[in-house]
Protein backbone atom coordinates (compact mmCIF):
# COMPACT_ATOMS: atom_id res chain seq x y z
CA UNK A 1 0.00 0.00 0.00
CA UNK A 2 1.69 3.31 -1.26
CA UNK A 3 0.72 5.50 2.21
CA UNK A 4 0.80 9.24 -0.70
CA UNK A 5 -0.63 9.72 -3.63
CA UNK A 6 1.53 9.17 -6.82
CA UNK A 7 3.06 12.67 -8.73
CA UNK A 8 2.43 12.72 -12.11
CA UNK A 9 3.78 14.91 -14.74
CA UNK A 10 1.77 15.42 -17.87
CA UNK A 11 4.53 16.40 -21.24
CA UNK A 12 2.81 17.10 -24.32
CA UNK A 13 3.21 20.04 -26.92
CA UNK A 14 -1.00 19.93 -27.14
CA UNK A 15 -2.87 21.99 -24.74
CA UNK A 16 -6.10 19.75 -25.63
CA UNK A 17 -4.21 16.42 -24.97
CA UNK A 18 -3.07 17.36 -21.91
CA UNK A 19 -6.42 18.91 -20.82
CA UNK A 20 -8.27 15.39 -22.40
CA UNK A 21 -5.18 13.24 -20.04
CA UNK A 22 -6.46 15.22 -17.22
CA UNK A 23 -9.92 15.06 -17.29
CA UNK A 24 -10.08 11.30 -18.74
CA UNK A 25 -9.63 9.90 -15.71
CA UNK A 26 -9.88 10.22 -11.92
CA UNK A 27 -6.59 10.55 -10.75
CA UNK A 28 -7.36 10.24 -6.57
CA UNK A 29 -8.94 7.44 -7.07
CA UNK A 30 -5.98 5.51 -8.83
CA UNK A 31 -3.63 7.47 -5.84
CA UNK A 32 -2.75 9.96 -8.34
CA UNK A 33 -2.42 13.29 -8.72
CA UNK A 34 -0.66 15.35 -11.56
CA UNK A 35 1.73 18.03 -9.98
CA UNK A 36 3.20 19.66 -13.35
CA UNK A 37 2.48 20.10 -16.78
CA UNK A 38 5.01 20.78 -19.94
CA UNK A 39 4.56 21.61 -23.28
CA UNK A 40 8.02 19.67 -24.12
CA UNK A 41 10.61 17.59 -23.38
CA UNK A 42 13.62 20.68 -23.07
CA UNK A 43 11.00 22.36 -20.72
CA UNK A 44 10.50 19.14 -18.37
CA UNK A 45 13.85 17.97 -18.11
CA UNK A 46 14.44 21.77 -16.44
CA UNK A 47 11.63 20.95 -13.23
CA UNK A 48 12.34 17.74 -13.14
CA UNK A 49 14.73 18.09 -9.76
CA UNK A 50 12.07 20.22 -8.78
CA UNK A 51 9.04 18.40 -9.35
CA UNK A 52 10.42 14.97 -8.88
CA UNK A 53 7.55 13.19 -10.25
CA UNK A 54 6.93 9.11 -9.62
CA UNK A 55 5.06 8.93 -13.35
CA UNK A 56 5.82 10.83 -16.32
CA UNK A 57 3.16 10.48 -19.58
CA UNK A 58 4.98 11.58 -23.00
CA UNK A 59 3.78 12.31 -26.40
CA UNK A 60 6.35 10.67 -28.72
CA UNK A 61 6.14 13.53 -30.89
CA UNK A 62 7.28 16.99 -29.92
CA UNK A 63 9.03 20.01 -31.28
CA UNK A 64 12.58 20.25 -30.37
CA UNK A 65 13.19 16.86 -28.28
CA UNK A 66 10.92 13.57 -28.97
CA UNK A 67 9.24 11.92 -26.17
CA UNK A 68 11.81 8.60 -27.06
CA UNK A 69 14.83 11.11 -26.68
CA UNK A 70 13.48 12.61 -23.40
CA UNK A 71 12.21 9.34 -22.13
CA UNK A 72 15.86 7.93 -22.41
CA UNK A 73 17.65 10.91 -20.65
CA UNK A 74 14.87 10.87 -17.48
CA UNK A 75 15.50 6.77 -17.45
CA UNK A 76 19.47 6.85 -17.33
CA UNK A 77 19.12 10.22 -15.09
CA UNK A 78 16.18 9.02 -12.70
CA UNK A 79 15.52 5.14 -12.89
CA UNK A 80 13.34 4.89 -10.21
CA UNK A 81 10.28 7.14 -12.69
CA UNK A 82 8.13 5.48 -14.61
CA UNK A 83 7.56 6.89 -17.93
CA UNK A 84 4.22 6.02 -20.33
CA UNK A 85 5.03 6.99 -23.72
CA UNK A 86 1.88 8.04 -26.13
CA UNK A 87 2.09 7.20 -30.12
CA UNK A 88 0.23 6.95 -32.95
CA UNK A 89 -0.24 4.12 -35.29
CA UNK A 90 2.42 5.13 -37.50
CA UNK A 91 4.73 5.90 -34.75
CA UNK A 92 4.19 2.16 -33.39
CA UNK A 93 7.25 0.34 -34.96
CA UNK A 94 9.74 3.66 -33.97
CA UNK A 95 7.83 3.62 -30.43
CA UNK A 96 9.22 0.08 -29.76
CA UNK A 97 12.58 1.67 -29.20
CA UNK A 98 11.54 3.23 -25.77
CA UNK A 99 11.41 -0.69 -24.44
CA UNK A 100 15.11 -0.89 -24.65
CA UNK A 101 15.24 2.71 -23.35
CA UNK A 102 13.89 1.18 -20.41
CA UNK A 103 10.19 2.72 -20.68
CA UNK A 104 7.39 1.29 -18.47
CA UNK A 105 4.37 1.26 -20.82
CA UNK A 106 3.36 3.04 -24.23
CA UNK A 107 -0.47 3.46 -25.36
CA UNK A 108 -1.74 3.83 -29.31
CA UNK A 109 -3.73 6.84 -29.94
CA UNK A 110 -6.61 7.85 -30.29
CA UNK A 111 -6.40 6.61 -26.22
CA UNK A 112 -8.97 4.88 -24.08
CA UNK A 113 -10.02 5.89 -21.21
CA UNK A 114 -10.25 2.09 -19.95
CA UNK A 115 -6.75 1.59 -21.53
CA UNK A 116 -4.90 4.62 -19.89
CA UNK A 117 -6.28 4.23 -16.76
CA UNK A 118 -5.36 -0.02 -16.79
CA UNK A 119 -1.93 1.02 -17.64
CA UNK A 120 -1.93 3.28 -14.70
CA UNK A 121 -2.93 0.65 -12.20
CA UNK A 122 -0.05 -1.86 -13.46
CA UNK A 123 2.55 0.96 -13.04
CA UNK A 124 1.36 1.39 -9.88
CA UNK A 125 1.61 -1.75 -8.74
CA UNK A 126 5.40 -1.96 -10.09
CA UNK A 127 6.30 1.34 -8.08
CA UNK A 128 3.98 -0.24 -4.97
CA UNK A 129 6.55 -3.64 -5.76
CA UNK A 130 9.25 -1.63 -5.83
CA UNK A 131 9.25 0.31 -3.08
CA UNK A 132 8.28 -2.60 -0.97
CA UNK A 133 11.37 -4.24 -1.95
CA UNK A 134 12.95 -1.38 -1.21
CA UNK A 135 12.09 -1.03 2.14
CA UNK A 136 12.57 -4.85 2.95
CA UNK A 137 15.92 -4.69 1.39
CA UNK A 138 16.82 -1.25 3.26
CA UNK A 139 15.61 -3.42 6.58
CA UNK A 140 17.34 -6.08 5.88
CA UNK A 141 20.88 -3.79 5.43
CA UNK A 142 20.33 -2.01 9.02
CA UNK A 143 20.04 -5.74 10.16
CA UNK A 144 22.73 -7.34 8.37
CA UNK A 145 25.14 -3.55 9.60
CA UNK A 146 23.57 -4.06 13.59
CA UNK A 147 24.76 -7.82 13.86
CA UNK A 148 28.30 -7.15 11.76
CA UNK A 149 30.41 -7.83 14.71
CA UNK A 150 28.69 -10.83 15.63
CA UNK A 151 28.66 -12.21 11.93
CA UNK A 152 32.63 -11.37 12.04
CA UNK A 153 33.40 -12.59 15.42
CA UNK A 154 31.43 -16.11 14.24
CA UNK A 155 33.55 -15.92 11.09
CA UNK A 156 36.53 -15.54 12.97
CA UNK A 157 35.79 -18.33 15.61
CA UNK A 158 35.02 -20.51 12.46
CA UNK A 159 38.56 -19.96 10.73
CA UNK A 160 40.16 -20.87 13.95
CA UNK A 161 38.17 -24.27 14.50
CA UNK A 162 37.38 -25.54 11.22
CA UNK A 163 39.87 -25.99 7.76
CA UNK A 164 39.23 -23.65 4.87
CA UNK A 165 41.16 -22.55 1.57
CA UNK A 166 42.06 -19.48 0.63
CA UNK A 167 39.81 -18.90 -2.37
CA UNK A 168 36.55 -20.63 -0.65
CA UNK A 169 36.55 -17.32 2.12
CA UNK A 170 38.44 -14.58 0.18
CA UNK A 171 35.53 -12.65 -0.35
CA UNK A 172 34.32 -12.68 3.72
CA UNK A 173 38.30 -11.85 4.55
CA UNK A 174 37.73 -8.82 2.33
CA UNK A 175 33.98 -7.91 3.59
CA UNK A 176 35.30 -8.39 7.17
CA UNK A 177 38.32 -6.45 6.84
CA UNK A 178 40.38 -9.36 7.68
CA UNK A 179 42.53 -9.66 4.69
CA UNK A 180 46.30 -9.27 6.18
CA UNK A 181 46.02 -12.28 7.85
CA UNK A 182 46.11 -13.76 4.55
CA UNK A 183 50.05 -13.14 4.15
CA UNK A 184 50.94 -13.41 7.82
CA UNK A 185 48.84 -15.10 11.28
CA UNK A 186 50.01 -15.30 14.68
CA UNK A 187 47.24 -16.31 17.56
CA UNK A 188 47.28 -15.17 21.29
CA UNK A 189 44.56 -16.41 23.85
CA UNK A 190 43.92 -14.27 27.12
CA UNK A 191 42.16 -16.01 30.03
CA UNK A 192 40.79 -13.81 32.73
CA UNK A 193 39.95 -15.52 35.89
CA UNK A 194 38.32 -14.04 39.64
CA UNK A 195 40.27 -14.33 42.22
CA UNK A 196 37.32 -16.17 43.99
CA UNK A 197 36.43 -19.21 43.29
CA UNK A 198 32.49 -19.21 44.37
CA UNK A 199 31.37 -16.80 41.49
CA UNK A 200 28.60 -16.56 39.58
CA UNK A 201 27.86 -17.04 35.61
CA UNK A 202 27.10 -13.72 35.14
CA UNK A 203 30.38 -12.14 37.18
CA UNK A 204 32.23 -14.68 34.85
CA UNK A 205 30.67 -13.63 32.15
CA UNK A 206 30.97 -9.86 32.46
CA UNK A 207 34.86 -10.28 33.71
CA UNK A 208 34.99 -11.68 30.17
CA UNK A 209 33.41 -8.92 28.31
CA UNK A 210 36.03 -6.23 30.31
CA UNK A 211 38.27 -8.20 28.94
CA UNK A 212 37.77 -8.50 25.68
CA UNK A 213 36.67 -4.83 25.65
CA UNK A 214 40.27 -3.66 27.12
CA UNK A 215 42.16 -5.71 24.71
CA UNK A 216 40.35 -4.18 22.15
CA UNK A 217 41.25 -0.42 22.99
CA UNK A 218 44.73 -1.48 23.50
CA UNK A 219 44.29 -2.40 19.77
CA UNK A 220 42.19 0.21 18.75
CA UNK A 221 44.97 1.82 16.17
CA UNK A 222 45.73 -1.41 14.32
CA UNK A 223 43.81 -2.20 11.93
CA UNK A 224 45.61 -5.50 11.53
CA UNK A 225 44.88 -6.74 15.04
CA UNK A 226 41.29 -8.42 15.59
CA UNK A 227 40.00 -9.29 18.87
CA UNK A 228 36.84 -11.90 19.43
CA UNK A 229 35.91 -14.44 21.90
CA UNK A 230 36.60 -18.03 21.14
CA UNK A 231 34.03 -20.77 22.09
CA UNK A 232 35.36 -21.09 25.33
CA UNK A 233 35.20 -17.27 26.58
CA UNK A 234 38.63 -16.67 25.72
CA UNK A 235 40.22 -13.32 23.99
CA UNK A 236 41.75 -14.11 20.87
CA UNK A 237 44.32 -11.87 19.76
CA UNK A 238 44.58 -12.88 15.79
CA UNK A 239 47.53 -11.07 14.42
CA UNK A 240 48.01 -10.54 10.57
CA UNK A 241 50.52 -7.72 11.47
CA UNK A 242 54.32 -9.12 11.33
CA UNK A 243 55.78 -5.72 12.50
CA UNK A 244 54.38 -5.85 15.97
CA UNK A 245 56.23 -7.80 18.69
CA UNK A 246 53.10 -10.34 20.09
CA UNK A 247 54.58 -11.19 23.26
CA UNK A 248 55.68 -7.58 24.52
CA UNK A 249 52.38 -6.40 23.23
CA UNK A 250 50.97 -9.76 25.68
CA UNK A 251 53.19 -8.29 29.03
CA UNK A 252 51.64 -5.25 28.18
CA UNK A 253 48.13 -5.99 28.51
CA UNK A 254 48.51 -8.59 31.51
CA UNK A 255 49.64 -6.17 33.63
CA UNK A 256 46.66 -3.46 32.59
CA UNK A 257 44.54 -5.99 32.95
CA UNK A 258 45.78 -7.34 36.64
CA UNK A 259 45.79 -3.64 37.55
CA UNK A 260 42.52 -2.66 36.31
CA UNK A 261 40.20 -5.42 36.72
CA UNK A 262 42.15 -6.79 39.53
CA UNK A 263 41.89 -10.60 38.41
CA UNK A 264 44.05 -13.33 37.36
CA UNK A 265 45.41 -13.66 33.24
CA UNK A 266 46.94 -16.59 32.00
CA UNK A 267 48.30 -16.04 28.23
CA UNK A 268 48.86 -18.81 25.66
CA UNK A 269 50.92 -17.73 22.15
CA UNK A 270 50.83 -20.03 19.10
CA UNK A 271 53.79 -19.51 16.64
CA UNK A 272 53.73 -17.10 13.58
CA UNK A 273 53.25 -18.32 9.85
CA UNK A 274 53.51 -16.39 6.62
CA UNK A 275 50.15 -18.23 5.11
CA UNK A 276 46.74 -18.21 6.49
CA UNK A 277 46.26 -22.02 5.91
CA UNK A 278 48.18 -22.27 9.49
CA UNK A 279 45.74 -20.05 11.27
CA UNK A 280 43.77 -23.46 13.16
CA UNK A 281 47.66 -24.32 13.86
CA UNK A 282 48.46 -21.50 15.42
CA UNK A 283 45.05 -21.38 17.38
CA UNK A 284 45.83 -24.86 18.65
CA UNK A 285 49.32 -24.12 20.06
CA UNK A 286 48.30 -21.33 22.05
CA UNK A 287 45.69 -23.47 23.21
CA UNK A 288 48.03 -26.00 24.39
CA UNK A 289 50.42 -23.28 25.55
CA UNK A 290 47.62 -21.34 27.55
CA UNK A 291 47.05 -24.94 29.11
CA UNK A 292 50.44 -24.23 30.97
CA UNK A 293 48.43 -22.31 33.77
CA UNK A 294 48.16 -25.06 35.57
CA UNK A 295 51.60 -25.64 35.74
CA UNK A 296 52.87 -22.18 36.34
CA UNK A 297 50.31 -20.81 38.06
CA UNK A 298 48.53 -17.63 37.57
CA UNK A 299 49.54 -14.33 35.61
CA UNK A 300 52.04 -16.24 32.54
CA UNK A 301 52.48 -15.88 29.54
CA UNK A 302 53.47 -19.12 27.73
CA UNK A 303 54.93 -19.12 24.09
CA UNK A 304 54.44 -22.41 22.46
CA UNK A 305 57.79 -22.06 20.72
CA UNK A 306 59.38 -22.20 24.68
CA UNK A 307 57.41 -25.30 25.62
CA UNK A 308 58.77 -29.13 24.89
CA UNK A 309 55.58 -30.17 22.74
CA UNK A 310 56.76 -31.92 19.82
CA UNK A 311 54.77 -30.14 17.20
CA UNK A 312 53.91 -33.32 15.00
CA UNK A 313 52.99 -35.56 17.50
CA UNK A 314 51.11 -33.30 19.24
CA UNK A 315 48.91 -33.15 16.35
CA UNK A 316 48.16 -36.33 15.87
CA UNK A 317 47.20 -36.50 19.88
CA UNK A 318 45.20 -33.70 19.20
CA UNK A 319 42.82 -34.85 16.72
CA UNK A 320 42.32 -38.88 18.82
CA UNK A 321 41.41 -36.26 21.79
CA UNK A 322 39.03 -34.85 20.09
CA UNK A 323 37.65 -37.81 18.90
CA UNK A 324 37.43 -39.00 22.30
CA UNK A 325 34.98 -35.80 23.29
CA UNK A 326 32.69 -36.76 20.47
CA UNK A 327 32.41 -40.07 21.60
CA UNK A 328 31.25 -38.78 25.13
CA UNK A 329 28.52 -36.84 23.88
CA UNK A 330 27.16 -39.70 21.71
CA UNK A 331 27.60 -42.07 24.64
CA UNK A 332 29.37 -44.45 23.32
CA UNK A 333 31.93 -44.83 26.89
CA UNK A 334 34.21 -48.52 25.42
CA UNK A 335 34.88 -46.28 22.17
CA UNK A 336 35.90 -43.21 24.37
CA UNK A 337 38.22 -45.84 26.78
CA UNK A 338 39.33 -46.91 23.48
CA UNK A 339 40.80 -43.63 22.59
CA UNK A 340 42.14 -42.96 26.13
CA UNK A 341 44.04 -46.28 26.29
CA UNK A 342 45.80 -45.31 22.46
CA UNK A 343 46.43 -41.72 23.63
CA UNK A 344 48.84 -43.28 26.28
CA UNK A 345 49.87 -46.11 24.33
CA UNK A 346 51.41 -43.56 22.29
CA UNK A 347 52.81 -42.18 24.99
CA UNK A 348 54.68 -44.80 25.58
CA UNK A 349 55.72 -45.48 22.29
CA UNK A 350 56.68 -41.97 21.47
CA UNK A 351 59.63 -42.25 24.46
CA UNK A 352 58.30 -38.99 26.13
CA UNK A 353 59.44 -39.44 29.99
CA UNK A 354 58.17 -35.96 31.46
CA UNK A 355 55.98 -35.85 33.93
CA UNK A 356 54.89 -32.07 32.76
CA UNK A 357 54.13 -33.53 29.50
CA UNK A 358 51.72 -36.61 30.62
CA UNK A 359 50.18 -33.77 32.65
CA UNK A 360 49.54 -31.11 29.52
CA UNK A 361 48.26 -34.42 27.68
CA UNK A 362 45.76 -35.06 30.40
CA UNK A 363 44.67 -31.70 31.38
CA UNK A 364 43.81 -30.88 27.26
CA UNK A 365 41.68 -34.58 27.64
CA UNK A 366 39.59 -33.60 30.57
CA UNK A 367 39.42 -30.00 28.39
CA UNK A 368 37.64 -31.51 25.54
CA UNK A 369 35.80 -33.91 28.00
CA UNK A 370 34.10 -30.68 30.25
CA UNK A 371 33.44 -29.04 26.57
CA UNK A 372 31.61 -31.97 25.71
CA UNK A 373 29.34 -31.76 28.72
CA UNK A 374 28.82 -27.85 28.00
CA UNK A 375 27.92 -28.52 24.23
CA UNK A 376 25.59 -30.89 25.46
CA UNK A 377 23.74 -28.20 27.41
CA UNK A 378 24.96 -29.40 30.86
CA UNK A 379 26.81 -27.76 33.73
CA UNK A 380 29.19 -28.91 35.68
CA UNK A 381 27.24 -29.61 38.62
CA UNK A 382 24.93 -31.89 36.51
CA UNK A 383 27.74 -34.58 36.20
CA UNK A 384 30.31 -34.17 38.88
CA UNK A 385 28.45 -34.33 42.80
CA UNK A 386 31.53 -32.47 44.83
CA UNK A 387 32.99 -28.86 43.86
CA UNK A 388 36.42 -30.55 43.59
CA UNK A 389 37.67 -29.72 39.81
CA UNK A 390 38.67 -32.34 37.61
CA UNK A 391 42.28 -31.12 37.45
CA UNK A 392 43.87 -31.02 40.82
CA UNK A 393 44.11 -35.08 41.31
CA UNK A 394 46.25 -34.53 37.80
CA UNK A 395 48.45 -32.70 39.59
CA UNK A 396 49.50 -35.20 41.93
CA UNK A 397 49.82 -38.62 40.01
CA UNK A 398 53.40 -39.02 38.65
CA UNK A 399 52.70 -42.28 36.33
CA UNK A 400 50.66 -43.11 33.46
CA UNK A 401 49.26 -46.21 34.39
CA UNK A 402 47.32 -44.15 37.38
CA UNK A 403 46.59 -41.44 35.02
CA UNK A 404 45.33 -44.01 32.63
CA UNK A 405 42.99 -45.46 35.32
CA UNK A 406 41.52 -42.13 36.51
CA UNK A 407 40.66 -40.71 33.11
CA UNK A 408 38.68 -44.27 32.61
CA UNK A 409 36.64 -43.74 35.56
CA UNK A 410 35.86 -40.11 35.04
CA UNK A 411 34.43 -40.57 31.54
CA UNK A 412 32.93 -43.64 32.40
CA UNK A 413 31.24 -41.83 35.38
CA UNK A 414 30.66 -38.80 33.02
CA UNK A 415 28.61 -40.94 30.64
CA UNK A 416 26.64 -42.71 32.49
CA UNK A 417 25.25 -39.35 34.52
CA UNK A 418 24.90 -38.38 30.82
CA UNK A 419 22.58 -41.63 30.23
CA UNK A 420 20.77 -40.96 33.41
CA UNK A 421 20.16 -37.27 33.04
CA UNK A 422 18.86 -37.92 29.31
CA UNK A 423 16.74 -40.24 30.33
CA UNK A 424 14.92 -38.50 32.88
CA UNK A 425 14.32 -35.66 30.84
CA UNK A 426 12.77 -37.88 28.27
CA UNK A 427 10.70 -39.30 31.00
CA UNK A 428 9.62 -35.82 31.63
CA UNK A 429 9.22 -34.66 28.13
CA UNK A 430 6.83 -37.87 27.25
CA UNK A 431 4.92 -37.01 30.12
CA UNK A 432 3.93 -33.93 29.70
CA UNK A 433 3.08 -35.46 25.97
CA UNK A 434 0.65 -37.22 26.95
CA UNK A 435 -1.12 -34.71 29.17
CA UNK A 436 -0.84 -32.60 26.21
CA UNK A 437 -3.21 -35.34 24.37
CA UNK A 438 -5.50 -36.69 27.23
CA UNK A 439 -6.56 -32.36 27.52
CA UNK A 440 -6.68 -32.26 23.59
CA UNK A 441 -8.51 -35.43 22.71
CA UNK A 442 -11.20 -33.94 20.87
CA UNK A 443 -8.88 -32.20 18.27
CA UNK A 444 -8.97 -33.59 14.92
CA UNK A 445 -5.90 -32.40 13.65
CA UNK A 446 -3.77 -33.57 16.82
CA UNK A 447 -1.07 -35.42 15.11
CA UNK A 448 2.96 -36.01 15.38
CA UNK A 449 3.85 -33.19 13.74
CA UNK A 450 1.78 -30.65 15.60
CA UNK A 451 2.64 -32.34 19.13
CA UNK A 452 6.43 -31.55 17.85
CA UNK A 453 5.99 -27.82 17.09
CA UNK A 454 4.28 -27.24 20.22
CA UNK A 455 6.93 -29.15 22.67
CA UNK A 456 10.09 -27.10 19.72
CA UNK A 457 11.13 -30.64 18.77
CA UNK A 458 12.00 -32.57 15.91
CA UNK A 459 9.47 -34.84 14.75
CA UNK A 460 11.34 -37.66 14.18
CA UNK A 461 13.11 -37.40 17.56
CA UNK A 462 9.59 -37.30 19.17
CA UNK A 463 8.57 -40.32 17.54
CA UNK A 464 11.74 -42.28 18.75
CA UNK A 465 11.66 -41.52 21.98
CA UNK A 466 8.10 -41.82 22.24
CA UNK A 467 8.13 -45.28 20.99
CA UNK A 468 11.14 -46.24 23.64
CA UNK A 469 9.08 -45.05 26.26
CA UNK A 470 5.44 -45.88 25.81
CA UNK A 471 6.11 -49.16 23.39
CA UNK A 472 3.95 -47.95 20.97
CA UNK A 473 4.40 -45.27 18.10
CA UNK A 474 2.33 -42.21 18.38
CA UNK A 475 -0.26 -43.00 16.10
CA UNK A 476 -0.76 -46.67 17.81
CA UNK A 477 -0.96 -44.62 21.43
CA UNK A 478 -3.25 -41.76 20.67
CA UNK A 479 -5.70 -44.04 18.85
CA UNK A 480 -5.64 -46.37 22.27
CA UNK A 481 -6.46 -42.88 24.46
CA UNK A 482 -9.15 -41.98 21.82
CA UNK A 483 -10.97 -45.45 22.59
CA UNK A 484 -10.41 -45.12 25.88
CA UNK A 485 -12.29 -41.90 26.48
CA UNK A 486 -15.33 -43.29 23.99
CA UNK A 487 -15.50 -46.12 26.29
CA UNK A 488 -15.70 -43.80 29.08
CA UNK A 489 -18.59 -42.07 27.35
CA UNK A 490 -20.17 -44.91 26.37
CA UNK A 491 -20.50 -46.13 30.26
CA UNK A 492 -21.41 -42.58 31.60
CA UNK A 493 -23.19 -40.94 29.04
CA UNK A 494 -26.07 -41.47 26.58
CA UNK A 495 -24.56 -39.42 23.69
CA UNK A 496 -24.71 -40.74 20.53
CA UNK A 497 -22.28 -42.45 18.45
CA UNK A 498 -21.59 -39.29 16.25
CA UNK A 499 -21.32 -37.03 19.11
CA UNK A 500 -18.79 -39.52 21.11
CA UNK A 501 -16.60 -39.50 17.87
CA UNK A 502 -16.43 -35.65 17.48
CA UNK A 503 -15.29 -35.56 21.37
CA UNK A 504 -12.84 -37.95 20.85
CA UNK A 505 -11.23 -35.65 17.52
CA UNK A 506 -12.72 -39.11 15.12
CA UNK A 507 -15.52 -36.62 13.70
CA UNK A 508 -15.61 -39.39 11.12
CA UNK A 509 -18.40 -42.28 12.62
CA UNK A 510 -17.81 -44.72 9.76
CA UNK A 511 -14.13 -44.50 10.89
CA UNK A 512 -14.34 -44.15 14.17
CA UNK A 513 -16.71 -47.22 14.53
CA UNK A 514 -13.27 -49.13 12.59
CA UNK A 515 -11.21 -47.75 14.97
CA UNK A 516 -13.14 -48.95 17.90
CA UNK A 517 -14.06 -52.96 16.59
CA UNK A 518 -10.33 -52.77 15.91
CA UNK A 519 -9.89 -52.18 19.25
CA UNK A 520 -12.28 -53.22 21.48
CA UNK A 521 -13.12 -56.49 19.52
CA UNK A 522 -16.74 -55.37 19.15
CA UNK A 523 -18.62 -52.95 17.38
CA UNK A 524 -20.34 -49.82 19.01
CA UNK A 525 -23.57 -51.15 18.85
CA UNK A 526 -22.50 -54.38 20.35
CA UNK A 527 -20.45 -53.07 23.07
CA UNK A 528 -23.34 -50.55 24.11
CA UNK A 529 -25.54 -53.91 24.71
CA UNK A 530 -23.01 -55.11 26.66
CA UNK A 531 -23.02 -51.95 28.70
Amino acid sequence: MIDCLLRVMIVDDEEKERNLLKICINWNELGMEIVREASGGREALDCLEEVNPDIIITDIRMPFMDGLEFSKTVVEAYPYIKVMVLTAYEEFEYAKEGIKAGVADFLLKPIKRSEIKSALINIRNKIQAERLHKTEYEKLKKQLEDSFSYLKEKFLNELIQKSYSLDEIKNKLSYFSVDSIERYIRIALIEASHPDIDITEEQKVLLEMKCTELIKQYFKDDECIHIFVDNSGRSVILSGNKDIELVECCEQIKVMIINRLKCYVSIGIGNEYSDFKYIKKSYKEACEAINYKVLLGKNHIVSFEDTNINQDTLDIKQDDINEIGFFIKIGMSEKAIEGIQKIFHNFHVSGFKSIDHLRIITINIVTVILNSITELGLGYNDVFENSVLPYDPIMKIDNVPEMNDYITKMITHIVDRIKSIRTRKTNKIVKDIIDYLNENLSNSQLSLTLVAKAFYMNSSYLSRIFKQETGQTFVEYLTKLRIEKALDLFKGTDLMLYEVAEKIGIPDPNYFGKCFKKHVGLSVNDYKKTV
